[in-house]
């Protein structure tokens, strides 16, 4: 069985960072603007020429974060043009006592969002140097040693928040770290269980079909016999019994341990349980199957649609189901839709929870594997659940 992975990437994790660095851009624009109305400045016109390309800069990287993935490189170039612009803006109010250098503190806070301890030391580095050499190049030359003072004392209160934001950085990188092992750890905890559930489930599958189910069958053999020479409404009423018997073990052999699916695969083994739950719902069902496999987490995929089919039999009232399978992007889609009651708005829990613990059941069971179950659901019209787990290679089928 193939190790399961954390569902949460780096690239995600980059890619969160960097959307709340972008909305932390915004206010800086205002107040920069804000800062540049108090007092008057000789460079006006070019302070705001800039200030406009950087507030088109925050909105286009707003966008950008929201629409794309943004990665490490990505990162860089945003944090160099940061500093870049800020330090011109600085350069044009007033050099060292610039209300705008005051945006510099927001360098070293936002980066330290990336978790990433050197990259923040060297932003810290970075934006520390440009206040300082932007701050002695505009300078005035009067009163020398009292702008020296200021620029060292400005410089050391940016240095001393940079410090803090490193260490910040360095600890939300260390629990960060930890909270991966951890989650990754249970993932196999919980991955460890469900292989060993399911070669139980099939130890007893074999064991009722080569035992049980053969004394039954035996059972039944020696009643045809006995009618053959006696004649007794008991012995029918026994066939029957023993005929239904066999029918309920059968069913319980193939919820044990569906050998449909090792036999003919999944695609046949999903339709052959959509039209079984159509014929006890009395719906009409709708299948578009293609899952060409085997793949590792087919077991776990054919127990959620049996739990979410069986969920619509008992609680839809649907009139139309739909079941829908692929591959993509590295991943099999499972969806199954219907017509019915839905689930109440804002409860979805709740509902989950009352009469629906299958499928409580069957969310851990795909997270654990490092896939995602998502209900979409309207009162009144319906219920979606889209499950997606890792396709990867056959690795056993120990997923559900």
């Amino acid at each position: 069985m193939a190790r399961p992975t954390f569902p949460v990437s780096s690239g995600d994790a980059t890619s969160e960072a960097e959307r709340a660095v972008a909305w932390l851009r915004l206010p800086a624009v205002a107040l920069i603007a804000l800062g540049e109305s108090i007092r008057p400045n000789d460079e006006r016109a070019w302070f705001l020429v800039v200030l406009a390309l950087f507030a088109v800069w925050t909105a286009g990287v707003l966008a950008w974060v929201h629409l794309r993935r943004a990665g490490e490189r990505f990162a860089l170039i945003a944090t160099a043009v940061d500093i870049a612009a800020i330090g011109v803006l600085a350069v044009l109010s007033g050099g060292a006592t610039s209300h705008a250098r005051l945006a510099f503190f927001l360098i070293p806070v936002a980066v330290a969002f990336r978790f990433r301890p050197a990259f923040t030391a060297l932003a810290v580095v970075l934006t520390t140097a440009t206040y300082v050499i932007q701050a002695i190049a505009s300078s005035p030359g009067t009163d020398q040693p009292a702008v020296t003072r200021f620029i060292v004392t400005q410089a050391g209160y940016l240095a001393w928040v940079g410090v803090a934001c490193v260490m910040l950085s360095a600890l939300l990188e260390r629990r960060t770290e930890l909270a991966v092992r951890l989650a990754a750890d249970r993932s196999q905890l919980l991955t460890d269980a469900l292989e060993a559930e399911q070669r139980e489930r099939k130890a007893l599958a074999e064991t009722l079909h080569d035992q049980a189910m053969q004394n039954l069958l035996s059972a039944r053999h020696e009643l045809e016999e006995a009618g053959e020479t006696l004649s007794h409404p008991a012995l029918a009423r026994a066939d029957e019994a023993l005929v239904a018997a066999a029918g309920q073990l059968r069913q319980a052999v193939f919820d044990l341990h569906p050998y449909v699916l090792e036999a003919a695969g999944l695609d046949a083994a999903l339709r052959s349980i959509a039209q079984e739950a159509a014929t006890h719902g009395h719906f009409r069902v709708q299948l578009d199957l293609h899952g060409a496999g085997p793949h590792a987490h087919d077991h776990l995929v054919f127990s959620a649609a049996r739990e979410l089919l069986s969920n619509v039999v008992r609680h839809a009232s649907a009139t139309e189901v739909g079941v829908r399978l692929a591959e993509r992007d590295r991943e099999l889609v499972l969806v199954v839709e219907d017509d019915g009651r839905g689930v109440l708005a804002g409860h979805p829990e709740a509902q989950l929870a009352d009469g629906h613990i299958g499928l409580a059941a069957q969310r851990v069971r795909i997270e654990a594997a490092g896939g995602r179950l998502e209900l979409l659901s309207t009162p009144g019209h319906g219920t979606r659940v889209e499950v997606r787990v890792p396709s990867g290679a056959e690795g056993g089928g120990g997923d559900g």
